[in-house]
């Protein structure tokens, strides 16, 4: 055969070999979705999360029958690339992170600052600023080991996906990483980060209690500093301060007992700063819109949507006041200063900062029910 016959023959076989040379199969490499850092006795620790994904994939059309296998890997070391080199040490099989969903941070890592954890995440190229943020005062190795029910991969966990809880009871909004950076770069403003926690309270499975993750609370940053943990009681005017709230309950009482459940949805938030010689007065209107959830004594629509105004108007204030304690905006009011008038903020600010005060803040709140479910009203 001539050769070039031979050359023509060697290259028509060369199109039919596969062109993926390296590729491996979906079991042979680690996948991390969920990562965790915080300090301990002057040591970085990262926590890692790992599932085996080859098993998620099995499970797509059926629930398992057994539970999805959950690895949890803990390093340590001096910075925060030691304490992840401590864990490559023996993880096996090479470690990926381009299936990040979440990132949580331990109080004493927040306490002492963050800026090293920014370094390690704006450098490595797998690390994306979309995973989901939160904060916790547990064992961060206890949270990632949690599975959700009917041995469903963590995935499908508060931890992974908070979102869909969200939409169907607003407390407390989720955070990206994404939008926390930018937050905290604001000046003069408050960002909220969830905080995660083990409960035991709620479910129950083969009559033994079932820890599940729960939001509790915030932590409270401020011009990038750590400022002070909120559990989710003491704050519930954030809710409706949100433009993120999707739908959230809400309980009214008559005579102590009692009396009507709502839902309210969506709030449009308006605060405009009005300036005095000593001080600025801020004149926030809050306006939402729901349904009646529960009618349990008679009253008229007209005087419920009036009630339901005043309880959030009180829950806002109360919120607001908390802040005050310890010397926190946390109704944003600075932060409105500083986008709607900045000349005046920067006033302010060159006299040490705005004082705000029980009187500072005005507060309207007009609300629209606008059907009673299925049920006449």
């Amino acid at each position: 055969m001539p050769r070039i016959g031979k050359i023509t023959i060697l290259w028509l076989l060369m199109l039919l070999l596969s062109g993926c040379w390296d590729i491996k199969d979906i079991q042979d490499m680690n996948y991390i979705t969920a990562m965790g850092f915080d300090l301990d006795n002057n040591q970085y620790r990262a926590y890692v999360q790992m599932i085996d994904f080859s098993s998620v994939a099995k499970t797509e059309s059926s629930k398992p029958a057994k539970p999805i296998p959950v690895w949890v890997g803990i390093g340590t070391g001096e910075t925060l690339i030691g304490a992840f080199n401590d864990l490559y040490k023996s993880s096996q099989m090479r470690t990926l992170y381009g299936q990040l969903n979440t990132i949580v941070l331990g109080e004493k890592l927040m306490k002492t600052g963050m800026n090293d954890v920014w370094e390690f995440l704006s450098r490595y190229y797998e690390f994306r600023h979309t995973p989901w943020l939160f904060g916790t005062k547990q064992p961060i190795d206890d949270l990632f080991e949690i599975s959700p029910f009917f041995n469903l991969s963590p995935i499908m966990s508060i931890l992974n996906q908070p979102h869909e809880v969200y939409k169907q009871q607003s407390l407390i909004a989720p955070l990206t990483l994404r939008e926390f950076i930018s937050e905290t770069n604001e000046p003069s403003n408050a960002t909220f980060l969830p905080t995660l926690s083990i409960t035991e309270e709620n479910w129950k499975s083969e009559n033994q209690q079932k820890p599940l993750l729960n939001i509790d609370g915030v932590f409270v940053f401020q011009d990038e500093h750590f400022q002070k943990w909120y559990d989710w009681r003491s704050v519930l005017g954030l809710r409706w301060v949100e433009p993120k709230t999707q739908r959230s309950p809400l309980l009214i009482r008559a005579g102590g007992k009692p009396q009507a459940s709502v839902s309210l949805e969506k709030p449009q938030i308006t605060i405009t700063p009005q300036s005095g010689e000593d001080q600025v007065i801020f004149n926030m209107d809050v306006k939402l819109s729901g349904y009646v959830s529960e009618l349990l004594q008679p009253i008229p629509e007209a005087d419920l949507e009036l009630k339901v105004a005043e309880e959030v108007k009180k829950q806002i204030n109360s919120t607001y006041e908390e802040g005050l304690k310890t010397e926190l905006d946390l109704m944003h009011l600075e932060h409105t200063l500083y986008r709607k008038k900045n000349e005046e903020w920067k006033k302010w600010r060159d006299q040490g900062g705005l004082r705000l005060t029980s009187n500072s803040l005005n507060i309207h709140v007009e609300v629209k029910l606008n059907h009673s479910g299925r049920a006449k009203y």
